[in-house]
């Protein structure tokens, strides 16, 4: 009876928020001048401008009630075109500089004068070529607007500028004094480009031996150097016999090489491929030496590192079973206290884990409570769940999943109730999610939770803003996604998860796991459950049937065209892009892999990920059939897949959750789903 009223609750709660995106409408008009707009933008950013778009979009604005905030902008657009003489623009970008304090308006007026700016330095540059001086009010602009035309963006017209006074020696001179005091000022070295055509003082070369000329270059070598160090270690590694002597030695050249050029390595790139070398150290059969690697990444107390180097180290003690060492490091590291304060999911469970292992129970029930607590949409945290089952089956968070995420959050609001401008910004956020504008998306949510937001709270009680907030929250996440734009929906709701703006409920759930395209997959799939291949397209493609991978794999399930022409030798790459073909050919695919993995579903998604060929000899390096699911996919040795299996069990979980099918398996506890998962644990 409890979870009838809860799931009778929700419906309504969920029914209500997507009636009201329901009348938010969209029409022609308004996605075709979001594209427009967007286009304008684009060529101004590149210092040209369209008068015919711009005139098109002028008359647009004018006829539509939902673009408002744009009329100023296109205006000062136009106003800038039309000016063609130096003196009057660099008036009109001084009268015009002030930024409006919302969001979107902040953004338009900065693009505006920016605009402004360039095009004022290309008239100042033909008055120049004109009377071979520079005049006062021109010095004065530039001087004023240095900071913007040596950042990288405007180098490039700012050093075409410069090139054409190599001529006009007193006009060199007064503009190369001005970029040595503002870089003295600053302690900023100017980029080679404006370099090559400035007069270069003793105070610049001063300034220039301090700070190094392209330090990021500089970066850009060392990390160069480095990276070949790395590639000479893996080739000790995978030697056919291994040196164990020279990989020591190695290991300390790469230490020490860090050590002597932490100042000119970009380090969080270096210790992630030193961490990776660790693990990879480990897995070919050197844990000491991997630990010795390990202790010299957490030492360098990176926040991207530490946490995933201690869980490594402790995790070589855990996979052979050593729980004497396990429970000595995890006391001698003081662990315990370190993951209350970094909320580490991955590390927090192998704790709790080693300690269930000890019989500390209470200790153990804690930190998978907090896992949960903190962090539900990890796929640590429902495997924490399904321990607390276990070993404490009347705890809340035992059963979070399974009652506490069934509750939805609703006000009852209608759109009347929000202002004219309100609105207007409600269908705005429709027409970016329309085509695909994340930058003119996040600007538009931002507009709406920091100014369009509060003003609409002062007409509710105090009592009533918590509930208000989350109930419009999810609103413009039903707007996004309404539009078919997944991927930026889910960035919103994890976004507000983080900052805790929203709470972790059903509404979130549905918004984070959709189910388009299922009843093609239903049509497609034979004694398959489509859920477990909705989830490996939320992951691969997140929905998107256009998406392309770097390596050009296409479409929902991200076919490589060599694979698909595999299954269907007439099959056009274009045609991949097509949901329905793409799904025919890649379920087919998958159930291959299936049939071949005997429907280990470990085995198939990482075949699906990395390739057959790397997991047959991953079947013969690392997995072990007799071991938990848990730890096997721990052994996948590479990052990616190894994400990308656990992100695939967690969706698959949360599908199961929302379609109401059995989660619970008493019998074994690391059989999380009720599929086949082809392990004997």
């Amino acid at each position: 009876m409890k979870f009838i009223l809860l799931f009778i609750l929700f419906t309504s709660t969920a029914l209500a928020q997507e009636k009201l995106a329901k009348q938010i409408t969209l029409s022609r008009g308004d996605i075709i001048l979001a594209e427009k707009i967007t286009a304008l933008m684009k060529v101004s950013r590149e210092g040209y401008l369209s008068p015919t778009l711009t005139k098109q979009i002028k008359n647009e604005i004018g006829k539509s009630k939902n673009f408002t905030p744009f009329v100023e902008w296109i205006n000062k657009i136009d106003k800038i075109h039309e000016l063609k003489k130096a003196p009057q623009l660099v008036q009109y970008c001084q009268e015009t500089a002030k930024v409006s304090e919302r969001a979107l308006e902040k953004h338009l007026d900065q693009r505006a004068n920016h605009f402004c700016r360039e095009k004022a330095l290309e008239l100042i540059g033909r008055e120049i070529e004109r009377t071979n001086t520079l005049p006062e009010y021109a010095h004065t602009f530039i001087k004023t607007n240095l900071k913007f035309f040596l950042k990288k963006n405007h180098q490039k017209s700012f050093s075409y500028f410069l090139q054409n006074q190599n001529d006009r020696p007193e006009v060199l001179k007064k503009l190369s004094g001005e970029i040595t005091e503002y870089s003295i000022r600053s302690q900023i070295t100017p980029s080679h480009e404006v370099l090559q055509d400035i007069l270069i003082d003793d105070k610049l070369t001063s300034l220039i031996q301090a700070k190094g000329l392209k330090p990021l270059e500089h970066k850009n070598v060392f990390y160069t150097e480095f990276g070949k160090l790395i590639e000479e270690g893996y080739k000790i590694l995978n030697a056919t016999e291994v040196d164990e002597k020279k990989l020591s030695k190695h290991i300390d050249h790469l230490k020490n090489y860090f050590n002597l050029n932490v100042n000119y390595l970009p380090t969080n790139l270096a210790l992630g491929r030193i961490n990776d070398f660790a693990k990879a150290t480990f897995r070919l059969g050197f844990p000491d030496l991997s630990r010795k690697i390990l202790k010299f990444v957490i030492s360098k107390n990176d926040p991207e590192y530490l946490y995933d180097a201690h869980y490594f180290y402790l995790w070589t003690y855990i996979h052979t079973n050593d729980q004497k060492n396990s429970l000595k490091y995890i006391k001698s590291e003081k662990l315990l206290d370190k993951v209350k304060t970094s909320k580490d999911s991955q590390l927090r469970y192998w704790i709790a884990y080693v300690l269930e292992k000890d019989n500390k129970k209470d200790e153990a029930i804690s930190l998978y409570e907090d896992t949960i607590r903190d962090n539900p949409l990890s796929y640590y945290s429902i495997i924490s769940s399904k321990r607390l089952l276990n070993l404490k089956p009347d705890s809340t968070l035992a059963n979070f999943y399974h009652i506490e995420a069934r509750r939805g959050v609703s006000f009852n609001l209608n759109l009347t109730d929000f202002d004219a401008d309100h609105q207007a910004s409600f269908v705005r956020l429709k027409a970016w999610s329309k085509i695909d504008n994340s930058r003119m998306i996040d600007l538009e949510l931002r507009r709406l939770n920091n100014y369009s937001l509060p003003i609409f709270l002062q007409k509710k009680t105090v009592d009533q803003h918590a509930t208000i907030k989350e109930t419009v929250h999810l609103l413009q996440a039903h707007l996004i996604q309404e539009s078919q734009n997944y991927l930026m929906t889910f960035r919103y709701i994890y976004n507000l998860l983080d900052k805790n703006d929203i709470r972790f409920t059903r509404n979130v759930l549905d918004l984070l796991f959709p189910r388009p395209y299922i009843d093609v997959l239903k049509k497609n799939l034979k004694n398959q459950d489509p859920l477990l291949v909705l989830s490996l397209i939320r992951q691969e493609s997140v929905f998107n049937p256009r998406a392309r991978s770097p390596v050009g794999a296409r479409g929902l399930m991200q076919l490589m065209p060599a694979t698909a022409r595999q299954l269907r030798r007439s099959v056009k790459v274009n045609q991949l892009s097509n949901p329905r073909i793409n799904i025919e050919l890649g379920t087919r695919y998958f159930q291959n892999l299936m049939k071949r993995y005997n429907n280990n579903l470990v085995y198939v998604l990482a075949a699906y990920n990395a390739g057959e060929t790397r997991v047959e000899r991953w079947r013969k390096q690392y997995f072990d059939e007799e071991e938990t699911i848990v730890r096997n996919i721990e052994t996948i040795p590479f990052k990616e897949t190894r994400t990308y299996v656990k992100l695939i069990f967690r969706n698959l979980f949360f599908y199961k959750l929302l379609t109401s099918e059995e989660l619970i398996d008493n019998k074994e506890n690391n059989k999380i789903f009720n599929v086949d998962l082809g392990f004997k644990h």
